[in-house]
């Protein structure tokens, strides 16, 4: 049978309309999480610190309290002093204590985490582009819904491998600036949320898509006797 009238007898557009959605979904989410943020909605993904520090006064009769803060995500790292913001798109962010103006015992460098564990949120970004272009071609090219079928399952498995990932990041950053000197006050974002969202998606699209694939038609082998007076006929000549 051909996959487009398979899809179109069997499946229906509603049910194709509606885990194409869903696929949409995922990747819009997916992107949302690789993307940077920290700028426009530092509260939607990654971690953002902020603490206060006492400097010395421009007219130097006292001191002025300057709140500070570091911003870590998939594809960034951002830092604040007051009103100056200084960002880097990079998976090992590393903050400047000169930037910071933290003072001499401070331990916030040290150590700090690395987030290249985090490129996996990228790679999986890709394999749902990929997964969401191949289902929704693949009614019309057989060879990429064979690909939706290979390719789903493994990005179930990478976004949440991705999810475990910002999770362990997040914790690793707001670890070491919890106890460190100064102390930072941390606020996490949804960007782990939506990456078991995505995870919960993808095991019922991948459910749904296996069954499509079992309701497909398989290539029967002709008859047994069909097969034998073939033989019988080639063995006479």
């Amino acid at each position: 049978m051909n996959i487009t009238l398979f899809f179109e007898k069997r499946v229906g557009w509603t049910r194709y309309t509606i885990i194409s959605m869903f696929l949409v979904i995922s990747f819009i989410l997916d992107l949302i999480i690789s993307i940077p943020t920290l700028t426009t909605t530092p509260r939607l993904s990654g971690i953002k610190a902020t603490s206060t520090i006492q400097l010395p006064s421009p007219d130097g009769l006292g001191m002025d309290s300057v709140v500070i803060g570091i911003g870590v995500g998939a594809s960034e790292g951002c830092m604040w002093f007051g009103e100056v913001r200084q960002c880097r798109y990079t998976l090992n962010f590393q903050p400047s204590s000169g930037f910071l103006h933290l003072p001499p015992n401070q331990n916030v460098t040290n150590h700090f985490p690395s987030g290249r564990i985090l490129a996996s949120c990228h790679v999986t970004t890709a394999l749902q582009a990929m997964v969401t272009t191949s289902f929704m071609v693949g009614p019309f090219v057989p060879v990429l819904f064979t690909l939706t079928i290979i390719l789903l399952p493994i990005t179930v498995v990478m976004s949440m491998f991705s999810g475990i990932s910002l999770l362990i990041v997040s914790a690793q950053v707001a670890y070491q600036l919890r106890y460190s000197i100064p102390k930072f006050e941390d606020t996490w974002g949804f960007d782990f949320v939506f990456a078991f969202v995505v995870v919960f998606f993808q095991v019922i699209l991948s459910f749904w898509v296996g069954c499509l694939r079992c309701r497909m038609p398989k290539k029967t082998a002709p008859p047994a006797d069909a097969t034998s007076e073939l033989e019988m006929g080639m063995s006479r000549r």
